[in-house]
């Protein structure tokens, strides 16, 4: 649990606060794409594709933040002296910059969020931005998300939102939702304080707001560690959910109470600031799309043998049973799902609706 807080305070304090610039009125407005990779881009070709078709110029800037350099640690070894990393950039034909390497672990990414934010706002034309994984494909053209983030909404976030967990404990937590085949992706926090909300970690930022959740950032950690060592204790020493899950959204509610401009309701406040709950980003958590068009459940006998198989009731009794790190979980795929393949007409369903993008693809995806 700490050493994940370690790495994003240490990415914070690394991270000086910009003297960020206005917005500049009468040029081209962008949309600031910020991926967040290990060592590249697993489907280069589709962004190739969807930055190449963008009609108006200079209307989009590119950051790319590898977190592996495999290539150049590699180099590095062998070589016995550092060596100048001449690997192509990630879409470095469309101009994309490179952040400089910060420390990073799984769950612990709010501060290489803030790290990219940070650089972002230097270039005072970028107004929306946002964050991409290594293994997002789009499902828009670049026209469409322009209009959207930009034409029609630059003031705005978008964020989306998880439903609030019913019980305290993770286990009691996850029965009832197989049970009832429910969304598996729940906030916890919130029942600790109303003003640390989970979300999608895949958020879109205007630029005002970028800017608070860069200067906040100290502040929303605080605030959402002080939840987050309190939910689900059956969890043991993993704990639930991650910070790039919670902080940015706590930096924002934290500005506005600093300022004394809270109504004291949630709700009202993030609207009052122009907080959307839009989930632009398709993660397939799972049940979370059950009686739905977009349902990609097995049915529930299958999930039975799954579990059977592994001989893992014992999650029911066993409190040091690992549920995240177990080949059950694994196999029931959901937590959330990779795809190594997808149906054609699912994915002609997912550019249907209002999804800009899609993750977790395997590279070579069928």
């Amino acid at each position: 649990m700490e050493e994940k807080l370690r790495v994003d305070r240490e990415v914070l304090r690394a991270c000086s606060v910009p003297s960020v610039l206005p917005a500049w009125p009468g040029n081209t407005r962008q949309v600031a794409f910020l991926f967040m990779t290990e060592d590249g881009l697993d489907f280069e070709d589709l962004w190739d594709k969807f930055f190449g078709d963008a009609s108006a110029y200079g209307a989009y800037s590119i950051y790319v933040h590898r977190a592996g350099n495999r290539e150049k640690r590699l180099a590095e070894r062998f070589s016995g002296w550092s060596m100048p990393w001449s690997a192509t950039l990630p879409l470095s034909r469309w101009g994309a910059v490179e952040l400089p390497q910060v420390e990073t672990r799984w769950c612990a990414l709010f501060g290489l969020e803030v790290a990219l934010l940070a650089r972002a706002l230097q270039d005072p034309h970028n107004q929306q931005f946002v964050f991409v994984s290594h293994n997002t494909i789009p499902l828009k053209s670049f026209n469409y998300v322009y209009k959207q983030l930009v034409l029609d909404s630059s003031f705005t976030s978008k964020f989306c939102f998880a439903e609030p967990a019913f019980h305290k404990l993770a286990t009691y937590e996850t029965i009832r939702n197989e049970l009832r085949r429910t969304c598996v992706f729940r906030d916890f926090w919130r029942s600790f304080s109303p003003r640390t909300l989970k979300h999608h970690q895949w958020v879109v930022l205007s630029r005002e707001h970028a800017a608070i959740v860069v200067r906040r950032a100290q502040k929303a950690l605080d605030t959402w560690h002080k939840s987050w060592i309190q939910a689900a204790p059956d969890l043991l020493h993993m704990a639930e959910g991650c910070s790039d899950e919670s902080a940015p959204i706590d930096a924002l509610l934290y500005d506005l109470e600093h300022k004394g401009s809270s109504t004291g309701n949630t709700w009202a406040d993030l609207t009052r600031m122009g907080i959307e709950q839009q989930c632009l980003t398709f993660v397939l958590w799972r049940h979370c799309f059950t009686e739905t068009r977009l349902e990609y459940s097995e049915n529930i006998a299958k999930d039975l043998d799954a579990v059977l198989k592994h001989g893992e009731f014992c999650m029911l009794t066993d409190r040091e049973f690992n549920f995240f790190k177990s080949a059950l979980k694994r196999e029931l795929n959901g937590y959330p799902a990779i795809f190594d393949s997808i149906p054609i007409d699912y994915l002609w369903k997912l550019v249907q609706e209002g999804f800009m993008s899609a993750r977790k693809f395997v590279k070579g995806v069928k």
